[in-house]
């Protein structure tokens, strides 16, 4: 989606642009590990502190009155979140994977905040764009795209452009997260396998096989920026 970075031991792995820095440079005050499923702070309640995730993936969401949600964000290590102008929590934010966060100082540096806040708007733009008018074809390889960015792993593998990443999202998790259903998700990953673009042995699993074929069916930039 836009600039994230990816973990520090896959850096050597990912094609240049995908490694790109994260923020070290608001101080932490606490730190823990949180197992999947944790909601870390709920929608509406009073404004939570902000964090940094340090590893792991947490998503922000937007839950409707008749219990569907709406993810909005899917965030990797590096990222800021619980930053709010308000005094409540506009979303609510859960880790899907053992996930690593950190507490940070309430006199969190402005210009970080501002960066980040930002990058929150102009992500927040691009889902927007995509939810409203992207096929699910280019949803779902949008998405491909954007959490191979953000969660690529080492790989033993001599052909660089084939980028691994652990995909924490579960079918239902993508399918609140694009818009789409849960069959739909299931049937566009399926058809991008059979069309040797990505592949995937284990479906937590995935790898990058075509990754230009990929940008053109999502209708992105090569450098991560938008979904």
């Amino acid at each position: 989606m836009l600039n994230i970075s990816v973990p520090k031991d896959a850096a050597h792995v990912a094609p240049p642009e995908l490694a790109l820095p994260f923020s070290r440079q608001a101080r932490s005050t606490q730190s823990r590990i949180i197992s999947p499923g944790t909601t870390i702070y709920f929608e509406g309640f009073r404004r939570s502190p902000a964090y940094r995730l340090v590893d792991g993936c947490v998503a922000i969401s937007q839950a409707l009155r008749d219990g569907r949600r709406q993810i909005v964000d899917i965030l990797g290590p590096g990222r800021l979140f619980g930053l709010s102008l308000g005094d409540s929590n506009p979303c609510s934010a859960e880790s899907l994977t053992y996930s690593h966060i950190e507490q940070l100082d309430e006199n969190l540096e402005p210009a970080e905040a501002q960066q980040e806040i930002h990058l929150m708007l102009r992500r927040a733009q691009a889902h927007a764009t995509l939810l409203g008018r992207k096929t699910a074809m280019e949803k779902v390889s949008s998405a491909v795209l954007d959490l191979s960015c953000q969660f690529a792993r080492a790989s033993r593998s001599p052909k660089r452009r084939r980028v691994t990443f652990t995909l924490y999202l579960t079918r239902a998790d993508l399918a609140d997260w694009l818009g789409l259903t849960v069959e739909t998700v299931s049937r566009c990953l399926n058809q991008l396998k059979r069309e040797a673009l990505i592949d995937f042995t284990q479906p937590e699993i995935v790898t990058i096989l075509d990754r230009d074929a990929l940008l053109e069916i999502a209708d992105v930039n090569g450098t991560c920026r938008s979904m």
